[in-house]
């Protein structure tokens, strides 16, 4: 039975990563960390910005229900993809709220919010300006950015666990 119960929560976190890219936007940069080098054993690791460090993840497990205690996770897309590959230097399409180490950290019990890019030329020329969304505070504040409370139809679900592990 434990078997099972592993082998479904693996299956749930690579069908994550598949559909949202997060292993192929670690990929897409390139920077190294994501095939085994570092000491991660050969596992695939997502990227997360948080306060402007980009900490690398993995997903562990879904939630059926929004987590109490919960970390906010904001999900850049431009409604139809995430917005990641067609920027690279935003190298992840994730900001998170907190971060290890803040008071607010709550260990990565997501909830998602849709970040909807409305106008994708102005945020290329943002991140080419200022460098990548890395805090939730400049996803938030952006006037082409778009915040709802779940996911935009694809991605991760609305409420998932998915610790961060590190810089990356």
């Amino acid at each position: 039975m434990e078997r099972r119960t592993r082998r479904r929560v693996l299956k749930t976190g690579a069908t994550l990563a598949a559909t949202v890219g997060v292993a192929g936007t670690a990929a897409a940069g390139n920077r190294g960390g994501n095939e085994g080098d570092n000491g991660n054993n050969g596992k695939q690791f997502g990227r997360v910005w948080a306060d402007g460090t980009l900490f690398r993840t993995n997903v562990v497990k879904t939630l059926d229900e929004q987590p109490d205690p919960d970390d906010p996770i904001y999900f850049l897309h431009d409604g139809s993809a995430p917005i990641v590959g067609s920027v690279g230097a935003q190298g992840s399409p994730f900001v998170s709220k907190s971060s290890p180490g803040e008071r607010s950290w709550n260990g990565g019990q997501w909830t998602h919010f849709s970040a909807e890019v409305t106008d994708v030329e102005a945020f290329r020329a943002a991140v080419a300006e200022d460098g990548p969304f890395a805090s939730s505070e400049r996803v938030v504040s952006a006037d082409f950015v778009e915040v709802t409370l779940g996911r935009p139809g694809f991605g991760p679900p609305n409420f998932f666990l998915c610790p961060l592990n590190g810089r990356a």
